[in-house]
């Protein structure tokens, strides 16, 4: 997969953690009810069990995922609608062997800034990591998402 296809001139992109964010509709567009982003991830890569205040909704785009909702694993597939509550705890992981898409909405939109204050922003294409391969998970430092996360109303249940 060529990672120019990857990187979206005009709209803000992050890699957080092995995941990049695209956003399509940030919530300064929608006076901070909710956002939207696309999510490109890694075969095996997902975030650990969180809760936080938003409410999310998920949307495959592409590949093969196993989401957790509170003790719930739940498969999706393209096409799949994952609805997530506010303070719901949940987790995903793309379970196929390549990259897999997914669209979130978010209500209202408070995950933006947390991804913003621990992700790296992507200004170029070579700022992407190789994505239709497993990351090195030694390799990611989640220290300063850990750090961050009650100050964004996220909390982690490792």
């Amino acid at each position: 997969m060529n990672k120019q296809n990857h990187f979206k001139e005009n709209r803000e992109q992050l890699m957080v953690l092995s995941i990049l964010i695209t956003y399509l509709v940030p919530t300064s567009a929608t006076n901070n009810k909710y956002a939207v982003w696309e999510e490109t991830v890694p075969p095996s890569a997902g975030p650990p069990p969180h809760s936080h205040t938003d409410e999310e909704v998920f949307y495959v785009l592409e590949g093969e995922f196993e989401f957790m909702l509170n003790g719930s694993l739940i498969p999706a597939v393209p096409g799949s609608v994952i609805h997530v509550p506010s303070n719901n705890v949940h987790n995903y992981r793309n379970t196929g062997q390549k990259t897999g898409k997914l669209l979130v909405m978010a209500m209202p939109g408070l995950l933006v800034d947390y991804f913003r204050a621990i992700g790296q922003p992507v200004q170029f294409a070579h700022d992407i990591p190789a994505l239709n391969i497993a990351p090195d998970f030694t390799k990611i430092d989640a220290e300063k998402a850990i750090a961050l996360a009650s100050e964004y109303g996220v909390t982690f249940h490792l």
